[in-house]
């Protein structure tokens, strides 16, 4: 049963109801949590209550009508939950505790997951780059795809064309688990047979923030991609533009963030931006099996309690 800070969550963020009302985004909602204390204490109040313990008056008023929308985002929770969907928010059990970890007031409010939930907080190698990858440079993410799966991690992806695609199949080829967070509908990305199949045997959980049936959009694709690199110990940039892109932006931005521990291929196959991403902290990445290396520098600093660090180890 869902409890009251998660159900207030959903109220408050959700864009599924479709009912004209705006909610809060997600930068909004932490705020208002950072000044009301648990989102679930808010259940019932009036817009006078609000509005005495300190929230200005068009806030009160949004807080409330948001709230008030209960049983049309109960149909809808209803209906995701009959595909398979699971709603998640950072007050659910199974909501990623690496999320919570590495993002702070950047994780998302909403998680909506499909499949193999327990993915989510299991140690993983994320591979990103350009749809538009050289056949050089597929080869390269497709023997990260094998590279992961022998070693028994989930590889996770943002489950575009391309860099993406090529080691996902590989992954799956292998015998390996993936965590996909796609940028466009996660609804029809669980109408293709291949994730159905994965789905069906326990081999993949696909995630996304945004609602379940949205079509793709840049600004989604840029948003996702820090979840990527927070749900993985390492993550590989395979071939990234120069200074543009979302493989470009998603990495600087994990760098800066330490997230994780981010690398950069070098060699056949990469882009423009490759060595660029080194001089700002990437870990050169020459051959698929030098990814160990990396992983156990990874384990290292989780077990020390300390987070990713972008050091040289060669």
């Amino acid at each position: 049963m869902r409890n009251d800070d998660s159900l207030a969550t959903i109220l408050l963020v959700s864009r599924m109801a479709r009912d004209g009302l705006a909610p809060f985004s997600v930068s909004q909602f932490w705020r208002l949590v950072d000044q009301v204390g648990e989102p679930g204490g808010l259940l019932g109040r009036t817009e006078d209550d609000l509005i005495g313990s300190g929230l200005a008056d068009h806030m009160a008023a949004q807080v409330v009508g948001l709230l008030s929308r209960a049983m049309a985002m109960a149909f809808e929770l209803d209906r995701l939950a009959q595909s398979g969907i699971a709603t998640l928010t950072p007050f659910d059990e199974d909501y990623p505790q690496r999320l919570q970890a590495r993002l702070g007031s950047k994780r998302p409010a909403i998680l909506h997951a499909a499949g193999a939930l327990e993915l989510l907080d299991q140690p993983g190698v994320g591979v990103v780059g350009s749809r538009n990858v050289s056949k050089e440079g597929a080869e390269v993410a497709k023997g990260l795809g094998r590279q992961a799966a022998s070693l028994g991690l989930p590889l996770i992806s943002g489950a575009a064309r391309g860099v993406d695609q090529s080691a996902m199949d590989a992954a799956f080829q292998a015998g390996g688990t993936v965590v996909g967070v796609p940028a466009h509908s996660l609804v029809r990305t669980l109408r293709t047979p291949d994730v159905r199949r994965a789905v069906h045997e326990g081999r993949t959980v696909m995630c996304s923030p945004y609602a379940p049936d949205s079509g793709f959009s840049v600004g989604k694709a840029m948003g996702r991609n820090k979840l990527i690199y927070a749900l993985s110990d390492v993550t590989v940039a395979v071939a990234a533009d120069n200074g543009s892109g979302g493989t470009w932006s998603g990495a600087t931005e994990a760098i800066r963030g330490d997230y994780c521990r981010v690398a950069v291929w070098r060699g056949n196959g990469e882009g423009p931006g490759n060595e660029p991403l080194e001089r700002r902290g990437a870990l050169p990445l020459t051959d698929t099996s030098e990814l160990d290396q990396i992983l156990d520098g990874a384990r290292s600093d989780l077990e020390q309690g300390s987070p990713p660090k972008q050091a040289a180890l060669f």
